[in-house]
């Protein structure tokens, strides 16, 4: 039996996230974010799997009585559990708003991109990123960064 050397975790392959209604929580994601099923609903699961562009899987469970998504730190923030990466952060952030999505603003991390967290009709926590600086080039991802924090006029 061999020893695993090094990180030993590639990635995340599924995300597990508490809903009310899994249908409706469904249409909600495809309808903001355009994910699409995984494989067919099965009631008897009492589960939607969509599919992130990458092939991840996001799990919409459904729940009963209290729950979320976050947790608080020691501070006292309710920090969500992870966080999604995505391209052309202000149009999906300009997109959310439009639709109603609940959204904090957006924040300007420096080295670790452009993020705003969002939540989901059941109260979840999430946050969005997009490391600017790595998926544009230099020119861009000042333009962004201008437009969005620093609007002329």
């Amino acid at each position: 039996m061999s020893n695993v050397q090094g990180n030993a975790l590639k990635a995340v392959c599924s995300i597990y996230v508490p809903v009310r209604d899994p249908l409706k929580s469904a249409a909600w994601w495809q309808s903001n974010f355009g994910l699409e099923y995984a494989v067919p609903y099965n009631p008897a699961e009492a589960q939607v799997i969509l599919k992130l562009s990458d092939g991840q899987w996001l799990h919409l469970v459904e729940t009963e009585g209290p729950h979320n998504n976050q947790f608080p730190t020691r501070d006292g923030y309710e920090m969500f559990r992870f966080t999604f990466e995505v391209r052309q952060i202000e149009v999906l952030y300009h997109k959310l708003k439009e639709n109603g999505v609940v959204t904090d603003q957006l924040q300007d991390r420096h080295s670790c991109g452009i993020n705003f967290v969002f939540y989901d009709p059941d109260g979840n926590k999430f946050d969005v990123n997009e490391v600017v600086d790595h998926h544009r080039t230099p020119e861009e991802a000042e333009k962004v960064r201008a437009a969005l924090f620093h609007p002329m006029g």
